[in-house]
């Protein structure tokens, strides 16, 4: 748990990009060769993570300058590292050498809590906040008292915290508070509440998200998306929308959000034709197709056309037509199975029509849909006996009603062939 107090407060003392920046500026011009090479090595080890070696840098170049930066830097990197011996020696020699800087008491704190002393550090750090009275000395000391699991303590400071300096760091802090307590209702009743007044943040509003989906409450994982949404328009959002309305089975909600979100226009497109809306489907395919001149979309056309209209052979040229020139070797099987269906049932080409479907087999041997379709070409074609072997084993993985059509139709066959021979 002292790594938690750690972080906190070295995130409160020091920013590493300021402290570049002045190291870069005003400060190094006074360095030789060899101490501006010891600054860039100490950056660079700081840039892989190595806080340990980043630090011992910056304590030689403490010890051949004197200037102080380097000296409190040095102390927050061996802090990072866990490098505790270091730690306490420099920190000892900032509170002798620079008791006026208060950051050498905060590390102080750090080093009783680590050592196990939190009464002596809970000491320390009330009387820091005597003689200073900031967001983030009282933050210290509610930090303490998490350490200490008391939990009800800890949320009075870093109510006191916000109240002095609100930001959605605290207030994140304050809702896991309220969660240890709990109390997630009023861990929730905070953040809805600041969401509210101020817009949702993502980092705001996961965290609500997290909260909202461990309680397994999905309209209010639902809601914080849809704020998130509207506040980003991200993709990632409007997907995890998509995904809860129709895990809530709400497809008319799903298609209506699709609908004014213009997000996923493919899986609208989709819904438009599981939904039997194939007029809207049609629309939807051309002005993709439009956009993106890819003839998928055309071959998606025709399925629709094809499936809306109420007589069959008053579309199949137009329909035909859309299959030519847009279905090739290269084509997705379900669309091959379904020019090759075509032609086979409505005796248009049956030899095609049977080519197509024994391509779409090599992409998917098996469908027992694309089984079906060789079957029933093969009826087609009066070779019952070869259309009984298919059609026995798609009955044993599909109970469709024309699967059992075309059973049927394919034994009275092989029946009447035997009989006339």
């Amino acid at each position: 748990m002292y790594r938690y107090i750690t972080a906190i407060i070295l995130l409160f003392i020091l920013c590493k990009g300021a402290f570049a920046d002045e190291i870069n500026g005003s400060v190094k011009e006074k360095f030789d060769g060899g101490e501006d090479l010891l600054i860039l090595m100490a950056l660079d080890a700081q840039s892989r993570n190595d806080n340990n070696a980043s630090a011992a840098l910056y304590k030689e170049l403490y010890e051949k300058t004197g200037d102080k930066i380097y000296l409190k830097k040095s102390v927050q990197l061996f802090l990072s590292a866990d490098n505790w011996n270091e730690s306490e020696i420099l920190i000892k020699k900032g509170l002798e050498n620079y008791h006026e800087d208060s950051d050498y008491e905060r590390f102080y704190i750090i080093l009783l809590i680590h050592n196990g002393n939190t009464t002596l550090a809970l000491a320390q750090a009330e009387e820091l906040v005597k003689r200073e009275k900031t967001a983030q000395n009282i933050q210290l000391i509610g930090s303490i008292y998490i350490y200490q699991q008391q939990y009800d303590m800890a949320l009075k400071y870093f109510e006191s915290v916000y109240n002095l300096a609100p930001n959605e760091q605290t207030l994140i802090q304050i809702a896991d508070l309220y969660i240890k307590l709990n109390q997630v209702n009023s861990a929730i009743a905070q953040l809805e509440t600041y969401v509210r007044l101020n817009g949702c943040t993502r980092f705001l509003c996961y965290k609500l998200i997290d909260i909202y989906g461990k309680q397994k409450n999905t309209d209010g994982v639902l809601n914080v998306y849809k704020k998130l949404y509207t506040a980003f328009k991200g993709e990632i959002e409007a997907q995890k929308i998509f995904e809860i309305l129709m895990f809530q089975n709400k497809q008319s909600e799903a298609i209506e959000f699709l609908e004014k979100s213009g997000s996923n226009p493919d899986i609208l497109l989709e819904m438009y034709f599981f939904n039997k809306q194939y007029d809207k489907a049609i629309n939807l395919a051309d002005k993709l197709y439009q956009e993106s001149n890819n003839d998928e979309y055309i071959a998606k056309i025709a399925i629709y056309e094809y499936e809306n209209a109420e007589n069959k052979t008053d579309v199949l040229e137009s329909v035909s037509a859309k299959f030519e020139r847009s279905v090739t070797e290269e084509s997705d099987a379900l669309y091959l199975n379904y020019y090759g269906y075509l032609l086979i049932n409505h005796d248009i080409n049956i030899p095609k029509g049977i080519t197509l479907v024994e391509q779409a087999l090599k992409l998917e041997p098996d469908s027992p849909y694309y089984q079906d379709s060789l079957a029933w070409g093969f009826y087609k074609q009066n070779r019952c006996q070869e259309a009984q072997s298919i059609i026995e084993k798609v009955l044993e993985k599909l109970n469709d009603k024309e699967v059992i059509e075309h059973f049927d139709a394919i034994k009275a066959c092989k029946i009447k062939n035997m009989e006339t021979k």
